[in-house]
């Protein structure tokens, strides 16, 4: 047949002119979108101090955001910058920390959370300066650092969404619709039991739904969706990490955020509706609270690379001081040290290969050798075997916290020994193990088989047993319990004269217990001694200027002999806030 006649045919003839006008299409929506541009990371802030928490206007060209000065006690206060270079506004004074501004749907005011010592208050100010409007006071049993944005602005601008501390019928905090003219309060998130509460609201760009972050008594937690009354909440992710910071895409169809997943704070892409998330490389692995502009195809981030390293504190000197020194430093961060029972090793977690490993030295932090080779996943919580033969440690994977052993010598494998368990613990003989799990306590042989529930409460965490091996201490809420190993009823054993936090640390001994506690209004860490002679409480030391960091790990490890306490302290950090362009 002649070509001719083949194009000359009707089909033919369709096909062809369907694919002209797809060409056409195509042509026109590349001249109308112009080529694709990069992705361009810029350093939007440079001078000394913490600032975190941005928030773009509602017409993208203005951002807030929290900054204090470079000593970690210094209080927060709220700035607001042009997105171009410019000189940031103080907008806030004070004594109280301010903390995650939020814009209001017309970009004329800011609405804050203050936190001064004990108390909360919502507070709403103009952008272009005049008095400030306190809205809601409240007692706040938070501690201001490990906050994140608590307020946004529903779409008619007369209200917000806050976060409201637990009440004696509902004890975790849950959101809450307060009216800014006449400051009534209307909880509507109730978190179940065990949780330590629903936080971070960010409302959807139409108005009609809350996304939020509920937060588990594990250090962890995972993303929500409701509708905007609070009713017929859905869960987007399962994760149960660590989330700081979340917010919407402009068009409504995506959540953005930033969780310790894998090897870092990074963040993370998900639908609205559900599904795998996936991350955004150009923000790194130190990125927090990003936020994304209505306008403008912008997005922002805080940035806080650090550096730790285990410090050495001597207890007990003749002149009642204390003396502290760097142990062990590397170019990357050290975490959780522990020692050995015997006192003569250490072993941490460090970072310098460019992942969490462990590794072992000698007690003054020398002749240091490299056990596990996991390049990748995140590792907590250390315990030496009572013969200081092997370690026992958590590992974060894609999608669940794994218990596993090693042989504290050069060339050992880890074993896996639990699937789903965190937190774990030895008993005093080595053939058992203690371990948090669906938010009971439970134990299993060395070797993870035969697992049992040793603590049925719902919420109790942390269990480590006493060195005569009669009793299992773990946290319960507010206060360290106590519960015979063989059986029995639990019973408060020591209750804290602060408050014990969600990294409390808990070390007994054979004459008492040593814990952590949070000494607010010094925003200080303090490590305390409960004397099982005296029954009393007493502080032993408190962590500088709460300049210590645990990884989601220990806060501290006592020697055996009682005279050294070791702990991970940062020794460098500067949290500046990274602007992207570009941002699709």
């Amino acid at each position: 047949m002649a070509s001719g006649a083949f194009l000359r045919r009707p089909a033919v003839l369709l096909a062809l002119a369907l694919c002209s006008v797809g060409g056409v299409v195509t042509l026109l929506g590349r001249l109308a979108t112009g080529p694709k541009v990069d992705e361009k990371r810029i350093p939007l802030t440079t001078e000394a101090g913490a600032k975190t928490y941005p928030a773009f206007s509602p017409d993208g060209q203005r951002i807030a955001y929290s900054a204090r000065g470079v000593a970690r006690t210094d209080a927060s206060h709220i700035f607001v910058r042009t997105v171009a270079p410019d000189n940031p506004r103080q907008l806030t004074q004070g004594s109280g920390s301010d903390i995650g501004p939020a814009w209001s749907p017309e970009g004329n005011q800011i609405a804050f959370l203050r936190m001064d010592g004990d108390r909360g208050q919502y507070i709403v100010v103009p952008v272009d300066g005049g008095a400030e409007h306190p809205v809601a006071e409240f007692s706040a049993p938070w501690d201001d650092r490990q906050l994140g944005p608590m307020v946004s602005w529903m779409k008619d601008g007369k209200s917000l969404v806050v976060v409201m501390p637990g009440t004696e019928e509902h004890p975790a905090a849950g959101l809450a619709i307060l009216e800014i003219a006449t400051g009534k309060i209307t909880r509507i998130t109730n978190p179940p039991d065990g949780s330590e509460g629903d936080f971070n609201p960010a409302i959807s760009p139409d108005g009609a739904a809350i996304a939020f972050v509920r937060r588990t008594g594990t250090e962890g937690a995972d993303i929500f969706l409701s509708d905007i009354s609070g009713t017929n909440p859905r869960r987007l992710t399962f994760d149960d990490r660590g989330i700081r910071g979340i917010c919407w895409t402009p068009d409504g169809h995506d959540l953005v955020y930033s969780a310790n997943r894998l090897n870092g704070w990074m963040v993370w892409r998900l639908a609205a509706y559900g599904g795998s998330p996936r991350d955004l490389p150009i923000a790194g692995r130190a990125a927090q609270f990003p936020a994304i502009a209505s306008e403008g195809r912008h997005m922002a981030f805080a940035d806080s690379p650090s550096t730790a390293a285990v410090w050495r504190v001597v207890l007990g000197a003749k002149d009642g001081q204390t003396e502290e020194r760097p142990l062990i430093r590397s170019n990357g961060s050290e975490s959780s040290p522990m020692y050995s029972p015997d006192g003569t090793r250490i072993a941490d977690i460090s970072d310098q290969s460019g992942s969490d490993e462990i590794w072992v030295s000698d007690a003054d932090g020398g002749n240091r050798i490299q056990l596990t080779q996991f390049k990748g996943q995140p590792m907590s919580r250390l315990r030496w075997s009572p013969d200081g033969k092997a370690i026992l440690f958590d590992v974060r994977s894609e999608r669940n916290l794994d218990l596993y052993t090693v042989m504290a010598e050069a060339g050992a494998k880890p074993k896996h020994v639990v699937s789903g368990g965190w937190n774990a613990s030895w008993s005093h003989d080595g053939k058992q193990i203690y371990y948090d799990a669906r938010g009971q306590i439970w134990r299993a042989s060395a070797d993870g088989a035969n697992p049992e529930v040793a603590v049925s409460e719902f919420g109790a965490v942390q269990g480590n047993e006493s060195a005569d091996g009669k009793y299992l201490y773990y946290r319960n809420r507010r206060s360290i319990w106590r519960v015979p190993v063989k059986g029995g009823e639990g019973e408060e054993a020591i209750v804290p004269d602060y408050d014990l936090g969600p990294s409390t640390t808990i070390q007994p001994t054979p004459k008492g217990v040593y814990y952590s506690e949070f000494q607010r209004s010094a925003r200080a860490q303090l490590i305390s001694f409960y004397d099982f002679a005296t029954r009393k409480s007493t502080p032993v030391f408190q962590l500088e200027t709460g300049n210590f960091f645990f990884n989601s790990g220990h806060v501290f490890s006592i020697s055996p002999d009682g005279r050294h306490i070791l702990y991970s302290r940062v020794d460098q950090t500067q949290t500046d806030l990274i602007l992207v362009e570009n941002f699709r």
